[in-house]
């Protein structure tokens, strides 16, 4: 297959759109198009050099697949050992336990499908996310698996047979995509079958080169140049125009992939092309695969360092720090390798082995730590004082309760504790505080979940159904002394709620905890709603590390800081208006946290928040005896 230096700058604008995006640049907020313009330019190579393979009777899949183990698995195993590394020495366990699932399904080229599942937002942030760039990775591998059989079997069709089968199957997929985005978004984006069609492009422009027909176009130059400049645009305005709220794999994704299949087929040599061609683009096209594994973990952890730093500085290191080792890379490591995989003697199968040993190394590792809830034995061992901290850092809610919907079949209960995270956190307090028996508690509750009534919501980080266990909880006709209310009431936003209005508001909730009050109302003597919580700033600094000291830990308790107390204030008033229903009791956080002087953040030895948003089991017996001072919550508790 003869080489094209285009199609490698145009790897290289893929590559600096996609850095630019990740790196936080508002005026590129669709720079995230340049993973769909890989996936085109890999459909492109990928069935030319097949198809090429398959006609001179050359092809064997033994061969492919070598092909891309020494291509592929380099980087990866370098990528997935610096974050493995990384992970150990910074990570806390719930960190890291999360990280070394994604090294889990990333080594096993699968990323796509866990990052399909969705995740947990208030446990994650991108200082944790040093892989989520690699379920593209995924989609590409899984590609490869299927590809070659398919272009197997239609081998022996020609090719006016052959590609109307292609489009057929771009459709399919195309399809799919755009009715699943609007049912199952995470699915959509992150699932092979619904990202195919990009790839189905790249194909389809590979045939169509190879047809009669497009012989017979004979366009011309001047043709060739006006369709050059045309392919451009339809590539690079996309990529200021979209945005995360974008109709995305509609038909507005059609511009930048076909744009991409236009400059394939027909900008070859013009104007455009050469432009592209310029050495620094070719350079950076050569060396894009490191690049984009690489520039992410930095990314990831530049904000767990410095989470304030700016865009342009973030920038200016990630490139500074992932082009040269992406450099040496391609040159000292890839090319070598894959010269010695390629090579028809003996030794290049040890070469083969090494490579799918290291991921089978970090597949066992991912699994092994994920398997042990973040490894904490290394604390143990290594850093005593980090192991207490994990200690103090448990989750009251989970070391007694399972996530989901949880209740018993007895026709009356003690207490119903209904909504998210930010509710599971007050669960055991709230046990400790009124002495009620495990046995005497029901839950529905799921971290990214609402379970208000009436909420038309859009799962997009939870990895249940959030619908199917609000409609579970609202066939139950079980009766209760109390049910419990509570939500990060301050977080969700009109992409999650569907069905949310227009108000930029707390009222917004307020008919859905109007729906919620009027169908519980029957079932339970009162009803307790927990207002907005907390958000604390510093709890980076006191997460449990390798590296972490006593003396460090202490002297960041005093600079825990609460972010959104204007928020906190302005709910009060928002929430206060339930007092007034008989059987109504109003909780605002602030008056567990604030003791009208401060804000309680920690007892001196320990902080009472384990992250920004959900405390820690050190503050168990604090909240604890806030609750039973106040004096309407404690009144309905007393016999």
């Amino acid at each position: 297959m003869k080489y094209r230096a285009d199609i490698d700058g145009l790897r290289a604008i893929s590559v600096i759109a996609v850095i630019f995006f990740h790196s936080g640049f508002n005026f590129l907020s669709g720079g995230y198009i340049g993973v769909d313009i890989f996936f085109v330019i890999s459909g492109y190579l990928i069935t030319e050099l097949v198809f090429n393979e398959i006609k001179a009777g050359k092809f064997t899949f033994k061969n492919f697949y070598k092909r891309r183990i020494s291509r592929l698995l380099p980087a990866l195993n370098i990528t997935l050992l610096i974050v493995l590394i990384f992970g150990f020495l910074f990570y806390d366990n719930a960190s890291f336990d999360s990280l070394c699932k994604e090294i889990f399904f990333s080594a096993l080229g699968a990323a796509n499908i866990l990052f399909g599942q969705g995740v947990n937002y208030f446990a994650q942030d991108e200082a944790v996310r040093p892989l989520i760039h690699l379920w593209s990775l995924g989609v590409e591998e899984q590609f490869y698996l299927f590809w070659p059989a398919i272009l197997m079997l239609l081998a022996s069709l020609k090719l006016k047979k052959i590609l109307p089968i292609l489009i057929i199957l771009f459709f399919t997929s195309f399809v799919s995509a755009s009715a699943t985005v609007e049912t199952a978004p995470l699915k959509a984006y992150f699932y092979i079958q619904y990202r195919a069609f990009e790839l189905i492009i790249g194909g389809i422009a590979a045939l169509v080169m190879r047809s009669r027909y497009f012989e017979k176009l004979k366009i011309t130059d001047n043709k060739k140049e006006i369709i050059g400049l045309i392919s451009i645009p339809l590539i690079i305005i996309p990529m200021f125009l979209f945005d995360n709220n974008s109709d995305f794999l509609k038909l507005g994704i059609l511009a930048p992939c076909l744009g991409t299949a236009l400059f394939i087929m027909f900008a070859y040599q013009t104007t455009v092309s050469k432009l592209i061609s310029s050495a620094p683009l070719v350079f950076l096209g050569l060396i894009s695969y490191p690049l984009y594994l690489y520039h992410q973990p930095i990314i990831s952890y530049l904000r767990f360092f410095k989470p304030a730093l700016n865009n342009v500085s973030t920038l200016f290191i990630v490139l500074f720090l992932s082009i040269p080792l992406s450099w040496l890379t391609f040159n000292y490591i890839e090319k070598p390798i894959r010269k010695k995989v390629n090579k028809k003697d003996k030794k290049s199968k040890y070469y083969l082995i090494s490579l799918l040993s290291g991921l089978f190394f970090f597949a066992f590792a991912g699994a092994f730590v994920a398997k042990n809830e973040g490894f904490n034995l290394r604390f143990k061992l290594l850093n005593p004082f980090a192991y207490q901290v994990n200690k103090q850092y448990a989750t009251t809610f989970h070391t007694h309760f399972k996530a989901g919907i949880n209740i018993s079949k007895t026709e009356h209960g003690k207490i119903l504790f209904i909504g998210d995270s930010l509710l599971q956190q007050y669960v055991y307090p709230f046990m400790t505080a009124f002495n009620i028996d495990k046995k005497d508690v029901d839950t529905v509750t799921k971290g990214g979940c609402i379970f208000l009534k009436g909420v038309r919501f859009q799962k997009k980080f939870s990895d249940t159904s959030c619908n199917k266990l609000r409609n579970e909880l609202y066939k139950s006709d079980k009766h209760y002394d109390y049910i419990v209310i509570s939500q990060a009431w301050d977080f969700y936003d009109g992409e999650t709620i569907l069905n949310f209005g227009t108000k930029n508001s707390f009222a917004r909730w307020g008919r859905f905890i109007n729906e919620t009050i009027e169908h519980f109302k029957p079932l339970t003597k009162n009803i307790i709603i927990i207002g907005v919580h907390p958000t604390v700033e510093g709890t980076s600094k006191l997460k449990a590390t390798i590296f972490l000291s006593e003396k460090n830990y202490r002297k960041n308790l005093n600079n825990l800081k609460v972010t959104n107390l204007k928020k906190m204030i302005e709910s009060e008033v928002f929430f206060n208006q339930w007092k007034k229903q008989d059987g109504i009791i109003v909780i605002n956080p602030i008056d567990i946290w604030h003791n009208g002087k401060a804000f309680a953040l920690h007892n001196k030895k320990w902080s009472f928040f384990r992250d920004r948003r959900h405390i820690s089991t050190a503050s168990l017996e604090y909240v604890a005896k806030q609750l039973m001072n106040i004096s309407n919550l404690t009144e309905s508790f007393t016999p």
